[in-house]
């Protein structure tokens, strides 16, 4: 029955993946934890589903031709760069602050995806190198200080920002987890942190719900998928300020 229910989880995880491109970190740990498993544990099994989703995702958007993964390479060793940095800074920084940085983002985020086009800028030039890494390197040392792959960040990044598309903006932070998650899962996996056993039912969830989420992304509109990402930000704020405000982190 154990099994079942993080079969279960994992594949709710893989449809936000999927039509979110994010590592589903924010919807695992929590529920692993509910589940009975340590903290530590939960974002150690979200690393490993984290992987296998974003293998997946990120094959399915480069066959569907979203982006060329040469173009953001940078992007990637910028996020393992990033989540290594986190990693060390994650014993210096309050889980408080780091909640509070986290609100900061979500609003920013928030604001400047509502504000963007959701299908770019037309005029949008493609981004250098130094700027792919460093937008990496900001996105991954957060995602390595609380344990999730930083997509909701980085989309907001792409979109807000550099004048991404949403649709491929998605696509390209599900490729970006892919980095920080496997780099994340490598790290607990040499630590002995991973039971195999459940990270493996979640893994396979994951796998057929990243599936549906692409799918389900494909059938809606470029606007339609902005509102949804919007709407999810705004909840994500109103949860965080509530939390703040109530002392639980």
């Amino acid at each position: 029955m154990e099994n079942l229910l993080f079969l279960v989880v994992g594949a709710t995880a893989g449809v936000l993946s999927g039509f979110f491109g994010i590592g589903g970190g924010l919807i695992v740990v929590p529920l692993c934890v509910v589940l009975g498993e340590g903290v530590k544990s939960a974002i150690a099994l979200s690393a490993m589903q984290m992987t296998f989703s974003s293998v997946y995702g990120s094959y399915a958007h480069i066959k569907n031709g979203m982006f060329d993964p040469r173009d953001y390479l940078w992007l990637g060793l910028g996020g393992v760069t990033g989540a290594a940095i986190g990693a060390l800074l994650l014993g210096a920084v309050s889980a408080h602050f780091a909640a509070i940085f986290f609100l900061v983002m979500l609003i920013i985020g928030f604001l400047r995806i509502a504000s963007a086009k959701a299908e770019g800028k037309k005029e949008a030039k493609f981004p250098p190198h130094w700027l792919l890494f460093a937008s990496g390197l900001f996105v991954g040392i957060y995602a390595g200080m609380v344990g999730v792959g930083g997509g909701f960040l980085l989309v907001a990044i792409m979109t807000g920002f550099l004048g991404t598309s949403i649709k491929n903006a998605v696509a390209i932070s599900l490729f970006f987890t892919l980095f920080v998650g496997s780099g994340a899962f490598a790290a607990y996996a040499l630590s002995g942190m991973v039971d195999f056993t459940k990270g493996a039912f979640l893994s396979i969830g994951a796998l057929s719900g990243v599936r549906g989420g692409i799918w389900l992304a494909s059938k809606t509109s470029a606007k339609n998928h902005k509102y949804l990402v919007v709407a999810t930000y705004l909840l994500m704020i109103v949860v965080m300020i509530y939390k703040i405000a109530k002392g639980e982190i």
